[in-house]
């Protein structure tokens, strides 16, 4: 027996649509190579949830690994959530959006080292928010 999740990613995985040009980037976003194969089928989910295949872009891992990975993910948004405002606001800024720390503490009129301390110390806030709740 398996989870509604691995079920749902096992379906989608796959289900496979014709055979097109894929492109392999590296941590750069250069591409690296280019090559035919089988692209996973990414339509509709399956009951409206909105769990599709694009949550699994590595072909080469295994669907439980997946399932795992973004289960953990959703308990790293759970933590973010109990943060204060201004500690969500630098989170999001700086890990999502990909704002510098040098900009962030222009926006906040501080230095950029009293931007890192702050950093530091919601990540450690973090940490000890996700250990003490999932673990």
């Amino acid at each position: 027996e398996i989870t509604k999740e691995v079920a749902y990613a096992m379906n989608n995985f796959y289900r496979s649509s014709k055979a097109k040009k894929v492109e392999i980037k590296n941590e750069l976003g250069e591409v690296v190579d280019k090559m035919l194969r089988e692209v996973p089928y990414s339509g509709q989910s399956i009951d409206g949830e909105g769990f599709m295949i694009e949550d699994f872009p590595d072909l080469n891992c295994d669907v439980e690994h997946s399932v795992l990975k973004k289960m953990e993910q959703q308990d790293i948004h759970k933590v973010i959530d109990q943060l204060n405002t201004e500690e969500r606001m630098i989170i999001y800024s700086i890990f999502f959006e990909n704002k510098t720390q040098t900009q962030m503490a222009e926006i906040m009129g501080i230095s950029r080292q009293v931007l890192a301390y702050k950093l530091k110390t919601i990540l450690n806030k973090m940490r000890e928010m996700y250990m003490k709740e999932f673990f």
